[in-house]
């Protein structure tokens, strides 16, 4: 059974066949790697492209930026915002992934073709104002979820993941980190900045 929210974006897209690059943001926690499941499920012509492929690699990260793992200024954004102009224009490539177990990105895992009718990309800064990719896309999608509901999720992510040893761990590293992230997420307007908000 599709959810509502599912099927409020399936309809959007359908009404404009011709959208190609989606951008699905929101916090952490929000559910974006699970909706863009959900949402493949039913667009077996789309491929799914993760921002975490763009985290810059452990040895490049000192000691206090490996801690904040996760913010904005630990991404290379030039890398993705090249990648996502050459993707416009030829439709084909290969794009990096994010290896969970070893904490880095993984070069040119995915792939896309042009027997792909659209890429959705996920992560949390991609309607950041001052990384103006919000262009690029031809339609972006903003997962609106309560602050309690994600920490909720980020509390069992952290425990399933072996990063975090027990609830009260994973609840300071969330605070230390995720939060911050989030409070970014929020100031900078980046829901009001997204075409369709969606309830999830």
């Amino acid at each position: 059974m599709t959810s509502p929210a599912i099927g409020e974006v399936l309809s959007k897209l359908q009404g404009q066949p011709e959208l190609y690059l989606i951008a699905v943001a929101g916090v952490p926690g929000a559910g974006k790697t699970t909706f863009c499941h959900h949402l493949l499920a039913h667009l077996p012509e789309a491929v799914v492209l993760p921002m975490d492929g763009y985290h810059l690699p452990l040895f490049a990260l000192t000691p206090e930026d490996a801690a904040r793992r996760g913010a904005p200024h630990t991404f290379d954004v030039e890398s993705l915002r090249n990648d996502l102009v050459q993707l416009r224009q030829s439709r084909a490539g290969r794009f990096p992934s994010f290896d969970h177990a070893k904490g880095d990105p993984l070069a040119n895992e995915i792939e896309v073709t042009t027997t792909h009718r659209m890429v959705i990309v996920e992560g949390l800064y991609l309607l950041l104002k001052e990384w103006k990719l919000s262009d690029l896309f031809d339609l972006c999608i903003f997962l609106d979820c309560p602050a309690d509901e994600a920490e909720c999720r980020l509390v069992a992510r952290h425990l399933a993941s072996g990063l975090s040893k027990n609830e009260e761990e994973a609840r300071r590293r969330i605070w230390a980190n995720d939060r911050l992230n989030a409070q970014r997420v929020e100031q900078d307007g980046c829901r009001e900045r997204a075409d369709l908000v969606i309830t999830w």
